[in-house]
């Protein structure tokens, strides 16, 4: 079929996912998953599947007579998996293992699998995954072992690239909005299999060449090559004038670029080591800010999301550090072991997860990369002002543009094929009651983001009212169905203004808790959103100053002459972004 990017809304329900994605392609998951375990399948193999999901290929080449072992990075998934195997009492023939493709290293011995197989999973991996899964499999497969993937490509035609382009475009926009998330293709996956130095047997592609299955067996004199060096991305690699200009109009969707290692200047053994997330504009501006140093720069997978919300929203994670950390093999590049995050990556980035796993000691960095240069000639001494999150002006209107011109640009377009003769009249009453709102936020009256627009459409209102005041009472009223707009229009701009422009929960969020709802399907959760209070002990306060250096709020400051840490209010309700103090000193707040 043409696209399987609804797959990322299906794995939120993992008990529809099978269901699900046998529907999106008319059966064709399924059969593929048949073809493996008839073509391949014999009493008393060893199969790895990696990536098993609900273990539906596992099943079958259980119930084969296999001996399977499966690895996901979803528990959900894998909990719907085991139940499977416990209902078919075939527990007994299947591991299972909760790990990504990066740990397969430490899970199991070479030559251990006669058949390693992979569906639907190697187009998520970024680059320097796959080429690390490559090797790996290599390392478990057995001699005359075989490696089936199975996953969506790039069409060679370009007729049916363009007819795949415009069946997965709409696709992939309703995907994100409802999930925050999409997929990609491999440009060609026969190719790449080669390129990693198996021998491919064969390909089988669907109509439109737009899903591929691969088998291939690795060479005889086929090494894993753990040595082998990386190759650094440079930073021209993601400059971009059209992607830049997207970032900022089209925030509602990720902007990613391949995760890696960079070089920075000319760095060394000992230079220092830096980690962002691979949101385009985040990692320009980081690369930007480094520019007169000397340093390396690794982008960590958090699928084309900024760096705050992506720790936020469970995207950048340990995991996903420790997983750039291990593929770009930085480690043999260095003989140091320290690592400076971003501050906005606290709420996701457990760092003692990170030294128990890897190694590095890792610190939290500036607030934003424009004070990394201060942050390094000061010798990794922060200021509280580098700490802060900071809603100016600049902010206030770049979140006007970025979250607002996709839905401006989606009424327009409306509207031109209805009454072009509004299009001028309504962009004005938008931008310009856009501008008022977000600009003037500290002045407006009240803290709501709905008051603060009702206020301002009212305000508006009589003006539009006063254009016809000398007409008479009755002209007065005759721009009703503007007045309307206008207060839609200024609602809508209010509704998650407080979110947007100061980092608190919207007036949505409140109305919606207090009716009790707490959850609307996937669009919306409120646990997702706020956390309660945040409650600090000082019998249990090593005043170590971790928390001053990672709250975005100012809430801490020094007492007792600059020795000992306090909250600035002892009781403060701290959402989702701050709870990274949780995981950073949980032996002092609760």
């Amino acid at each position: 079929m043409f696209s399987y990017i609804f797959m990322k809304i299906l794995e939120s329900q993992p008990s529809r996912y099978d269901q699900g994605i046998n529907i999106l392609t008319g059966g064709h998951a399924r059969k593929v998953k048949k073809e493996i375990v008839n073509r391949w399948i014999e009493s008393g193999v060893e199969v790895l599947d990696i990536g098993c999901g609900t273990g539906e290929l596992l099943e079958l080449a259980a119930q084969a007579g296999a001996c399977v072992t499966g690895i996901d990075i979803s528990e959900g998934m894998l909990s719907i998996a085991k139940n499977r195997f416990e209902k078919k009492e075939l527990h007994s023939r299947a591991k299972l293992y909760h790990a990504g493709v990066t740990e397969l290293d430490q899970l199991f011995d070479d030559k251990r699998f006669d058949l390693v197989t992979s569906t639907l999973v190697f187009s998520e991996l970024y680059t320097e995954e796959r080429q690390w899964a490559y090797r790996e499999i290599a390392r478990v497969l057995k001699k005359s072992g075989t490696l089936v993937l199975a996953g969506e490509v790039k069409p060679k035609n370009i007729v049916k690239r363009l007819i795949h382009f415009l069946v997965r475009l709409p696709l992939a926009i309703v995907t994100y909005l409802i999930a925050q998330t999409g997929t990609r293709a491999l440009t060609d996956m026969a190719e790449e299999v080669a390129r990693a130095g198996f021998e491919v047997l064969g390909e089988q592609r669907s109509i439109l060449d737009s899903f591929s299955v691969v088998w291939a067996q690795k060479k005889q004199e086929m090494g894993t090559e753990e040595s082998a060096e990386v190759n650094t991305i440079s930073s021209e690699q993601n400059a971009s004038l059209s992607r830049t200009v997207w970032d900022y109009i089209g925030r509602w969707f990720p902007s990613s670029v391949e995760p890696g290692l960079r070089k920075i200047g000319k760095p060394g053994k000992d230079s220092p080591v830096f980690v962002t997330c691979n949101f385009h504009l985040t990692v320009r501006r980081v690369e930007k800010a480094l520019s007169s140093m000397d340093v390396w720069l690794l982008v960590a997978p958090s699928k084309g999301i900024n760096v705050w919300c992506a720790a936020c929203g469970g995207e950048l994670t340990a995991p996903s550090v420790m997983s750039v950390l291990k593929t770009s093999r930085i480690s043999d590049k260095l003989s140091q072991r320290h690592l400076i995050l971003p501050q906005f990556s606290a709420p996701g980035v457990d760092i003692r997860v990170l030294k128990k796993e890897t190694g590095f000691n890792a610190v939290f960095g500036p607030a934003y990369a424009k004070d990394i240069p201060e942050y390094m000639k000061k010798n990794g001494e922060k200021t509280q002002d580098m700490c802060l999150a900071k809603y100016n002006l600049c902010f206030r209107l770049e979140m006007l543009l970025s979250m607002n011109t996709i839905i401006w640009a989606i009424i327009v377009g409306i509207m031109f094929l209805i009454h072009p003769a509004w299009l001028l009249k309504f962009s004005l009453l938008f931008w310009g009651a856009g501008i008022a709102l977000y600009a003037g936020y500290p002045w407006l009256p009240s803290n709501s983001g709905w008051l603060k627009g009702l206020i301002l459409s009212l305000l508006i209102i009589v003006v539009i009212s006063l254009g016809g005041f000398s007409s008479g009472i009755g002209a007065m009223f005759e721009h009703w169905g503007w007045m309307i707009v206008t207060v839609v229009v200024c609602l809508w701009l209010g509704f998650d203004l407080r979110g947007i422009v100061e980092g608190s929960p919207s007036e949505a969020t409140k109305l919606l808790e207090k009716f009790g709802v707490h959850s609307i399907g996937k669009f919306y959760s409120s646990h997702s959103k706020t956390k309660g209070i945040l409650r600090y002990d000082p019998a249990l306060c090593t005043h170590c100053r971790t928390c001053m250096g990672v709250c975005p709020n100012g809430v801490f400051d020094l007492v007792e002459a600059g020795k000992k840490v306090e909250p600035v209010r002892p009781e403060t309700r701290i959402f989702v972004r701050d709870q990274g103090l949780r995981k950073i000193l949980p032996q002092a707040y609760s």
